[in-house]
């Protein structure tokens, strides 16, 4: 019978394959949230002729680590409606509407708002305007999920162009920490995979994906597991 390091080795090569081996001894790797991290990515954003200062019509790209996500859920919904036709009990057939794509994410909150590095990011302006900078005018953005236990096994998931529809946040005497609650809808999303994601391979090959701008920072993280950098 294997010993744990056959295990490992075994549970590696299939998180990098994105397969399973078949073998006498069944046994599945998941997750925690220590295994968790989430990257941001905000794509260059295109500037009016009036805000350009240099050889590039567009911002800086924003990319980094989203160190104070305590919680980040999403739901998908789907409008199906029955066709019906008259003499009949049960429906004909049934119709696929739009879909919503739609989520929440607690955030701890520290010594200054939560997205405040992309808030100042949402001032491309230099003139003076009153108007607060509030979270519903950031640019919409990627937020890339990268999973990684203690066997090496590997898993990634993404959800692209979030914009952020409302806000809350508590502070109060009773509570150690403060939390801040955003809800944002979506453009689309890559469910959690091995390998490579869920997607049609005829549509739009050329297409750069948050995921694809991602990976060299989720490769660098997977290079270093098991050392301290995590």
């Amino acid at each position: 019978m294997a010993d744990t390091t056959d295990y490992e080795k075994m549970a590696r090569r299939s998180a990098v394959e994105g397969v399973r081996y078949n073998h006498t001894t069944t046994f599945s790797n998941s997750f925690s949230g220590t295994d968790i991290i989430a990257y941001i990515h905000i794509p260059p954003q295109q500037l009016s002729s009036d805000q350009i200062d240099g050889p590039s019509p567009q911002t800086e790209p924003i990319m980094g680590v989203l160190g104070n996500i305590q919680t980040i859920s999403y739901s998908t919904f789907r409008e199906v409606d029955p066709v019906r036709s008259i003499g009949k009990t049960y429906p004909d057939g049934y119709t696929r509407g739009p879909r919503t794509i739609a989520g929440t994410i607690i955030w701890t909150i520290l010594d200054q708002h939560v997205l405040a590095e992309a808030l100042k990011y949402a001032q491309v302006s230099d003139s003076y305007d009153p108007t607060t900078v509030l979270v519903d005018q950031i640019p919409p953005f990627d937020i890339v999920i990268t999973f990684n236990n203690e066997y090496g096994d590997v898993a990634t998931m993404a959800i692209y162009g979030i914009r952020i529809v409302n806000e809350g946040a508590t502070f109060s005497i009773d509570d150690m920490i403060t939390e801040q609650t955003n809800s944002f809808l979506a453009s689309d999303i890559d469910m959690l995979h091995k390998g490579s994601p869920f997607r049609k391979t005829t549509s739009s090959p050329g297409i750069k994906t948050g995921t694809d701008v991602m990976m060299d920072m989720v490769k660098k993280r997977f290079a270093n597991h098991g050392s301290t950098e995590q």
